[in-house]
């Protein structure tokens, strides 16, 4: 529908209105920013001149530091508060609003007239709300309704009444580009005018689009545990990050971004993603890998193995065999059966079968592993598992306090037989003391960390004694070939590794038998690519944040790890409860044009209804190489065409980290070329060369698959990880590929795609 001229004019006159507002607001908030600055920059200069240190006066001292520290953290609160506002006004004087909705109470006459940006903007003197922030409650209708009966929930009432006028903007510079009116969807002109640029090299804010199904995951408040399942490029990361910034202002007495946690698939999307929440006006969120979680608590001791190692072995598995010799035990590990051996065993353990480690110094034994056995079962044996623990740690540490003396003088006698040492009977006495110390501190800290229990022996135990397991397992369903699966386990957790199928069990049994880790200071987590967590690691996150609620974004037809093998989310309801549980589908992509929707949802197996936004653009390429040596020729020149038609982004993925060496060393000459490793922390804009699992969750303007052969992908446990790699495309997709091509495109009817010889 066209707008007036009369509207564009009273429009343009209400921007200059609110830009003045802003402007205004923005010079004293500036003002502001400059004194306090120079308050905390003066304070801080003369904190340490003003303290005169006497050590007749210590308390006094002591005061005074406390008081200028309580003063300077003042000053720094009140100096940061006034840089986010100015920042945040800066940010609004480019585009104060991007929405307008009019509404009409139930029972008033009033119609109000509602604009709507990434914060409010307040008029000083009136306190008249110029700009409703996007997440206030009467903001919701501009997501929720078209024009008509509408109604939107604050934390006291619902309000009902009519939406006379749903209207959107364009606005750049400070200037306003278009606005049109709309009805229940956001405009689909200001989403393909989004959707057309070129990939960043930071993921964007999508509060000027946020669509229904959205807005529901962002607002949900009904759940403890909301499960977004949602298709390749429908915005669940997104929707999850704005429902981050929603609680934040929603509850911003009583939580902030350190109460929330974020869990993604590795640090190169930890960065992807770091621009969000600061765009929006809040601070980042804690953000971590569950790898990075488990390696802090294990690695000091063992080899954790990540899993992107893990996955490599499997691709690498040359026969359906060997494969499945290694899945079997890897699914196993990650059941809720599993789960039960390890709960069996900790109960088992409480009468007999726990194993300790001795106290000892060199040619002596201060507390023999016997002795600890007999505190355990014998002398605490009344108490539960923790509370014998905390007994023996006491008794530990006093015991070897007892046996300090008595050291001292064996250290002392020893100083006098050495010749070397020489000194009063006073410097070799200090000398024995020091000596004794520095043998028992190790000693007494070992007994804080309950570093007397062998956690990795008792687990070890479990693939080597054949008749124990049985009888703990008993009902779980073992595997057929365990023996083979105990053997390979055994041998390399004797070499000090742990296999990334046993890192979590293994973390589980350690916190069943020394007390749970739990984070009860943690109020909400956030966890993406939810379909790659086994259910005994979601027992293990529901142990760990038992006060918390969540948000789990995944899809599962991009599940690409053998450990899951999830074919619905019931076995993470069962785990934190159906009555608790919410699931909303995001069917809708975004992210691709329409052919490459059409062409990636081919590839599915069920065929899946995953609808694609209508932005159009061209068919996929289908190119066949002449051989392997002539791959790189054929990809090099498709990146140079790429580049020229103005593509920023181009990922060229492989489908290991060995192909994607190889890729590099044969591409990088063309400049621009980086190579994408899991160690890999800082994403870049450029020609990323980078294996398909790490390319979950990140967008490109145009994406070369290496090599598309049937002997790459040619097995049905390889079609989720082709598909994932293929959705990564917004505007171009080619794939390359020599000999016979994968089934997964094979089957695909010709008129998705162009093929051609290369």
């Amino acid at each position: 529908m066209s707008i007036a001229p009369a509207e564009w004019n009273e429009e343009r006159k209400q921007l200059e209105t609110v830009a003045g507002h802003i402007r205004s607001q923005l010079a004293e908030v500036r003002d502001i920013v400059e004194r306090r600055k120079s308050d905390v920059l003066d304070i801080r200069k003369e904190f340490w001149d003003e303290i005169k240190f006497d050590p007749d006066e210590e308390i006094e001292t002591f005061a005074n530091l406390k008081q200028q520290s309580r003063l300077l953290n003042s000053q720094e609160r009140i100096f940061q508060q006034a840089l986010d506002k100015m920042r945040k006004l800066e940010k609004m004087l480019n585009s104060p609003y991007f929405g307008r909705i009019d509404f009409v109470e139930q029972g008033s006459s009033h119609r109000e007239r509602i604009y709507i940006g990434i914060a409010s903007l307040v008029e000083d003197e009136t306190d008249e709300i110029l700009v409703f922030d996007w997440r206030a409650p009467i903001s919701s209708m501009f997501y929720d309704y078209s024009p008509g009966r509408a109604e939107y929930r604050t934390p006291v009432s619902v309000i009902e009444g009519e939406l006379l006028l749903k209207r959107q903007f364009i606005i750049e510079g400070g200037k306003l580009e278009t606005m049109f009116d709309t009805g229940l969807h956001i405009g689909d002109e200001i989403l393909k005018r989004m959707l057309g640029r070129s990939a960043d090299d930071k993921m964007r804010s999508i509060v000027t689009t946020i669509q229904r199904e959205q807005n529901r995951i962002i607002r949900d408040a009904d759940h403890r545990v909301l499960i977004v399942q949602g298709a390749a490029g429908s915005g669940k990361t997104s929707a999850a990050l704005q429902r981050v910034a929603y609680l934040l202002y929603r509850y911003r007495d009583q939580l902030n971004a350190d109460d929330m946690i974020l869990f993604s698939p590795n640090p190169l999307f930890n960065d992807y993603v770091s621009n969000v929440l600061p765009e929006l006006g809040e601070a980042n969120m804690r953000q971590t890998t569950f790898y990075e979680y488990v390696e802090r608590q294990l690695g000091e001791r063992f080899a954790v193995e990540h899993p992107y190692t893990q996955l490599e072995r499997l691709l690498s598995c040359e026969n359906e065999t060997e494969y499945a010799a290694e899945v079997s035990g890897i699914e196993y590990k990650a059941s809720t059966g599993f789960i039960r051996v390890l709960n069996n065993y900790a109960e088992w353990l409480k009468t007999e079968g726990m194993i300790f480690k001795p106290f000892e110094l060199p040619k002596r034994t201060l507390i023999s592993d016997e002795r600890l056995a007999e505190l355990f079962y014998v002398e605490y044996a009344h108490a539960p598992i923790s509370g014998r623990l905390e007994r023996m740690e006491r008794w530990i540490v006093e015991y070897l306090e007892e046996q300090s003396p008595g050291l001292v003088r064996l250290a002392y006698r020893k100083l006098l037989r050495e010749p070397r040492y020489i000194g009063t009977e006073e410097e070799l006495l200090q000398m024995s003391k020091r000596i004794v110390r520095k043998r028992l501190e190790p000693l007494k800290e070992r007994a804080k960390k309950l570093d007397f229990i062998d956690i990795h022996a008792m687990y070890l135990r479990l693939f080597k004694d054949r008749a124990l397991f049985e009888k703990l397992a008993a009902g779980t369903g073992i595997p057929a070939d365990w023996d083979g699966i105990s053997v390979k386990t055994a041998e390399r957790l004797e070499k000090g590794e742990i296999p990334w199928e046993d890192a979590t069990p293994l973390l589980y049994f350690k916190e069943l038998i020394e007390g749970v880790s739990a984070f009860n200071n943690i109020r909400h987590v956030i966890i993406d690519e939810s379909q790659d967590y086994s259910p005994f690691q979601y027992e293990y996150l529901r142990r760990m944040f038992p006060r918390s609620r969540m948000t789990l974004l995944g899809d599962l037809n991009q599940a690409i790890y053998a450990h899951t093998n999830l074919e619905s989310y019931d076995p993470v309801r069962d785990i934190f409860g159906g009555e608790n549980t919410g699931t909303i589908r995001l069917t809708k992509s975004y992210r691709s044009t329409e052919q490459i929707v059409e062409f990636t949802r081919a590839m599915l197996p069920d065929g899946e209804m995953i609808e694609a936004f209508s932005r159009s653009g061209d068919k996929p390429k289908v190119l066949r190489a002449a051989s392997g040596d002539r791959l790189p020729e054929g990809v090099a020149r498709h990146i140079r065409e790429m580049r020229a038609n103005g593509f920023k982004s181009i990922a060229v993925i492989c489908k290991t980290a060995d192909e994607s060496r190889k890729a590099y060393e044969s591409l990088k000459h063309l400049g621009g070329v980086y190579l994408i490793t899991k160690d890999t922390y800082s994403f870049v804009t450029g020609t990323l060369v980078i294996p398909a699992y790490l390319a979950k969750g990140l967008e490109f303007d145009g994406v070369i698959i290496y090599d598309a052969g049937k002997l790459q992908y040619g097995r049905e446990r390889e079609r989720k990880l082709f598909y994932t790699a293929c959705t990564r495309a917004l505007h171009d997709l080619r794939i390359f590929y020599t000999g016979e091509l994968t089934p997964f495109v094979a089957h695909v009817d010709d008129g998705l795609y162009d093929s051609l010889e290369e």
